[in-house]
């Protein structure tokens, strides 16, 4: 990506979208390889997108989440809201991987494993961009030892890069890749945002747990709806303990992708012609409906960028998707990992959830 200065025009517009964030919440996996399809859709062009952040929730379908997260209501009527999303399988890690590297071994488990697929960090480096996994509460020996790392309210399971055998054959290369949360922090206050970030909230933060006495599925989307008032809200209107001259440049050309992980009290998904076998298929097969090629259940998924203001994608949609549109915004080739499912007509880009004319 290229660090050239945008017109005075896009600039304005850029700062002039962000101010208008409410700080309240109530303001308001293998596969066939047959049908191939590599993506049409030219890149954005640059320099609109430098960074891209996407963070996850955990557990919750849509339609609790828009019924009880004002917040993120908010931001899916402004910003670019993806209303036909499913998550890939359950429970949680298959879909983390998906979003990390357009491929889902393991629906049905969340066990730690050890994989060779090529992930979006193996794909940054070679195209010679930055990139970096955050993670609140990362215990000190995650790099070492990922399969016993989860404690308290962090959990492995939540941080793809730690399933990676190239980050973590390289001990050096892990720590300098994945990191406890406050560097995030540290690098949107001195301008050091890398060019692709996964941050994961801890386990009340996300919703996963249910904290201060919150037990229904209802109070727990609330409850992370509220941790990310707190934590994207000052981002986005410059007022947090990290706001400065260097987060507002970097805020203003970054796109940060809202998900969460599934809906646990569904299978509902969606088939996909050219998809005939795999992980997802065979799963979904067993426990959605027959011949879905991802059954996750339906999940809000919101870009909120500049460029994403009143912006919507209506089409089915999944993580591998998710997955394309950050290669698509990284001038990224497909993975082309097994079932090449960030390469199909099925599972496209969500391009029309950005607008990068002048005018907007």
């Amino acid at each position: 990506m290229t660090t050239r200065v945008f017109t005075a025009l896009v600039a304005l517009a850029a700062v002039l979208a962000f101010a208008l964030i409410p700080s309240g919440a109530a303001s308001h996996l293998s596969a066939a390889t047959v049908g191939l399809s590599a993506p049409s859709d030219p890149p954005p062009p640059t320099p609109y997108i430098q960074h891209v952040v996407v963070v996850v929730l955990e557990n919750e379908g849509a339609s609790t989440v828009w019924g009880h997260a004002p917040f993120e209501r908010y931001l899916g009527a402004k910003f670019g809201n993806a209303s036909s999303y499913y998550a890939a399988c359950h429970p949680s890690a298959p879909n983390y991987l998906v979003m990390f590297a357009a491929v889902v071994n393991q629906c049905g488990s969340d066990a730690w494993q050890n994989y060779t697929n090529a992930t979006l960090g193996s794909a940054l480096d070679a195209a010679d961009l930055t990139w970096g996994a955050y993670a609140e509460g990362l215990p000190a020996h995650a790099c070492a030892s990922p399969g016993t790392a989860t404690a308290g309210l962090f959990a492995t399971k939540h941080v793809p890069a730690l399933y990676s055998q190239a980050v973590l054959q390289n001990r050096t290369y892990c720590h300098n890749h994945v990191f406890d949360a406050d560097a995030f922090n540290d690098s949107m206050a001195n301008g050091t945002l890398r060019n692709y970030s996964f941050y994961t909230p801890n386990l009340c933060d996300d919703g996963h747990n249910g904290c201060g006495g919150n037990t229904s599925f209802g109070q727990m989307a609330a409850q992370a709806d509220e941790w990310l008032r707190h934590w994207l809200g000052p981002i986005l209107n410059h007022t947090g303990a990290y706001s400065g001259s260097a987060e507002r440049a970097e805020v203003n050309h970054t796109a940060f992708i809202v998900t969460w992980d599934e809906g646990l009290l569904s299978n509902s998904g969606f088939a996909v012609p050219s998809i005939k076998g795999g992980d997802n298929y065979l799963w979904c097969g067993q426990n959605g409906a027959s011949g879905d090629a991802v059954c996750g259940s339906q999940v809000y998924t919101v870009i909120v960028s500049p460029y994403s203001l009143g912006r919507s994608f209506t089409a089915n949609d999944s993580p591998y998707g998710l997955c394309r549109t950050v290669e698509w915004l990284d001038h990224l080739p497909p993975l082309g990992n097994p079932g090449h499912l960030d390469n199909r007509t099925g599972f496209p880009a969500m391009t029309a959830l950005f607008n990068f004319t002048k005018n907007g």
